[in-house]
């Protein structure tokens, strides 16, 4: 008899069969966003720079080119549009990899900058995904995060929780709140959030890892 699959395999299922249909919803509507989260990564020209959910590779063409770069996603199927853009790209110092961004095999203090785009939501334990980046970052990194957080303070219903629980399973959260994701790693420094869309719901938050 097989086993139910869990909330990550559901998610994944999802995501490994969607990569076209992500593009050409999610692309058009958060290329702004991502120019502008890659903007305030302030990443060095010999800098290094982790990308924790690469997805299908929409954050690529925003890069720069100079720093080298690792890209890490646990779909397979994001991973295969990732990897075609990247041939079409042309991007040499950028690897991608297979890797749970809740459990991130990589050394501590690697990396000069963590941009976090669209997965704290996503994955089932956000706060372990931002501890993972901010273990994994060097101390005086910057991380990045972009992602959709419900407002501070304002009630959480619970139909509103409910459906979150739901759509959880299948591709994204939409209760989080970035303070519950912040507690993850509460020695980061917020140093920039701006409210990118939909009064806030969206939004871009840079900290920074203390440097001792």
């Amino acid at each position: 008899m097989n086993e139910a699959p869990t909330g990550k395999q559901s998610n994944l299922r999802v995501y490994d069969r969607v990569g076209p249909l992500y593009d050409a919803v999610i692309g058009p509507v958060s290329r702004r966003a991502r120019e502008r989260a890659v903007g305030a990564l302030d990443l060095a020209p010999d800098g290094t720079l982790l990308l924790v959910g690469v997805g299908s590779g929409l954050d690529l063409p925003h890069l720069p080119r100079g720093p080298r770069g690792l890209g890490v996603d646990l779909s397979d199927g994001m991973l295969r549009r990732a990897r075609a853009r990247k041939a079409e790209l042309g991007m040499p110092n950028f690897e991608l990899r297979k890797m749970d961004a809740q459990d991130l095999d990589l050394p501590d203090e690697s990396f000069d900058a963590v941009y976090l785009p669209l997965i704290v939501t996503v994955a089932p334990d956000g706060t372990r995904v931002l501890a993972e980046a901010a273990r994994v970052a060097k101390p005086g990194a910057r991380l990045v995060v972009v992602d959709k957080f419900w407002p501070e303070g304002r009630p959480r219903p619970a139909p509103l929780r409910l459906a979150s629980r739901v759509l959880g399973s299948l591709a994204t959260h939409v209760d989080r709140r970035f303070s519950e994701m912040h507690a993850g790693a509460p020695h980061l420094e917020i140093i920039g959030d701006e409210h990118l869309a939909l009064g806030g719901f969206f939004r871009l938050v840079t900290l920074r890892k203390p440097a001792s």
